[in-house]
This record gives C-alpha cells, sequence and structure tokens, in this order.
C-alpha cells in the first residue's frame, strides 16, 4: 500500500509541503496543481485528529510544529501551504519562529468581505477552533468597525460530513438548514468561508444562497506562495507537475481516490507518515 518516498526522490529535491487535518486543503492542492510548478508537492494530512476544530490550542501547535520538524529532517522544504484556518490560528507563528522557509498560511477573508458587502452585513463560517482563537479575533477587530453587523456561525459536525464525501446527503443538509436560516435572518449579503473544507461545498451553498456573494481565500494564497518561488527561484521554469506526495497519519483505503477526485489529478502517490 505504501511506498517509502526515497524511491520517488533525491534528498535534496526542491519541495513544497500542503498541510492540512484532512481533506479541506485539496482546494488549495487543486490550483497549486494549475500552477505548474517544478518543486515537488507533498500532501500532508493528519487525519488522525481531525477535526483540528475540537482540538485545544496546545496539541495543535505542539502537533503540527512535531509534524514540520520530522518532515525538514527528511525534506529539502522550499516553502509550505498550511492550508487550514484552525492550524494556521494556532501555529502558524510558532512555524515561522522554528523554520527558516516561508509559511503561507490561510485566512478568513474578512478584508475582502468588507469590500465586496453593500449592506455591511457579513457572514463568517468558521469551525470552533478558528473562533475561538485570539488570531481570528484580532483580524475581525482589525477589518471591521461599528457599522458592520458581523454575524460569526460555528460550522458544527460540517468538516466530519465533508471528510465523508457528503456533498448530497440528508445529514448534510440538516447541518447546513439552521445556518442557512441565520444567514438569510440577518440580511447577510456575503458570506466568509473560514475553513478550507468549506469551498468543496461552495457550489452548493451557493445554490442554497443565490443573492449572497460568497468568499475564500484560494487566489490570494496562491498570489503569495507564487511570490514566494520568484523570489527564492526566480529562475524556476514551469513544467507538467510530477507526482504528487500523499501522506496521511491514519490510513484510510478511500483517502487516496477522494483526494483524486477533488483534484481532478490522478498522478499521486501514497507514501509513509512521516514521523
Amino acid at each position: 500500500m505504501y511506498t517509502h518516498y526515497m524511491k520517488f526522490m533525491a534528498q535534496d529535491t526542491p519541495v513544497i509541503i500542503i498541510f492540512d487535518s484532512g481533506l479541506g486543503g485539496t482546494s488549495i492542492l487543486k490550483e497549486i496543481i494549475s500552477l505548474n510548478l517544478s518543486q515537488q508537492l507533498i500532501y500532508v494530512a493528519d487525519n488522525l485528529n481531525l477535526p483540528y476544530g475540537l482540538q485545544t490550542k496546545d496539541f495543535i501547535e505542539n502537533r503540527v510544529c512535531e509534524i514540520f520538524s520530522s518532515l525538514n529532517q527528511h525534506y529539502s522544504i522550499e516553502a509550505a501551504v498550511i492550508a487550514c484556518n484552525t492550524a494556521t490560528a494556532y501555529a502558524a507563528n510558532a512555524l515561522r519562529d522554528k523554520f527558516n522557509f516561508p509559511i503561507v498560511a490561510m485566512e478568513p477573508g474578512i478584508k475582502p468581505a468588507i469590500s465586496l458587502t453593500k449592506n455591511n452585513k457579513i457572514g463568517i463560517l468558521a469551525t470552533e477552533g478558528t473562533i475561538k482563537s485570539s488570531r481570528f479575533i484580532s483580524l475581525v477587530d482589525r477589518f471591521t468597525s461599528d457599522q458592520h453587523k458581523i454575524c460569526i456561525i460555528p460550522g458544527v459536525g460540517l468538516v466530519e460530513e465533508i471528510e465523508n464525501q457528503s456533498t448530497s446527503n440528508k445529514k448534510l443538509d440538516a447541518i447546513l438548514l439552521p445556518i442557512i436560516n441565520e444567514l438569510l435572518q440577518e440580511e447577510v449579503d456575503t458570506l466568509v468561508l473560514g475553513c478550507t473544507h468549506y469551498p468543496l461545498i461552495k457550489n452548493k451553498l451557493q445554490k442554497l444562497l443565490p443573492d449572497i456573494q460568497i468568499v475564500d481565500t484560494t487566489e490570494a494564497v496562491l498570489k503569495v506562495l507564487a511570490g514566494y518561488i520568484d523570489q527564492i527561484n526566480p529562475q524556476c521554469t514551469k513544467q507538467d507537475t510530477k507526482a504528487i506526495l500523499l501522506m496521511i497519519s491514519k490510513n484510510e483505503e478511500t483517502y487516496l481516490s477522494k483526494i483524486k477526485k477533488l483534484t481532478g489529478f490522478s498522478k499521486i502517490e501514497q507514501v509513509k507518515f512521516v514521523k
């Protein structure tokens, strides 16, 4: 089932890590694939401990730093994308203090939402962990004012259902119903997706909320990553994306096929999780 990473690449091969607790980061990975970078892409999912939104700050910070310390011993990391809002909220600063390679982190798109809203009523859908974090609270305070009405909704149970690829079942609909009703009741005209899992149901949300603008930060993350790559290796040439390596902390037989389906990319090889 697993193949050791040394069969695929030399240890000095430039690597870009895309990290998430589960499948949510594939919404970022799919777009990174389209950049046709020459670097080796490695998607790391700590699915043993998802959802991160229910974990403590100390656990997430220690766990993410532990994973990256191990990855850094095995690979020549050129940049890393923390494709998880909760991991960003609790571990991004620690990672930047610990490592020299660029860390591209996820932030809820509150600033673009402010520029898009017409009635100053903005909804933010995020995990409980993200909502409780000081980083998130500071972000809301920084970009909003008294004229803005912010409706913050925890997406309880959403990550688990999205992980199950339940995009059309009754359980997912039951979770979404009170969320949709609250957004409509509050007359929100702009919705921020504050978790990388949520863009995986963006089309479904847009059908349920046809008059609400939906904001995610995938495009902004790509611009930041591309900027770092240009600085690190300005002579880097684009080429067809080589096989992506997948690491998961909990072995699930269907995980590889799920990621292939979500990214539309078939050249993905599962390798041993670095511990």
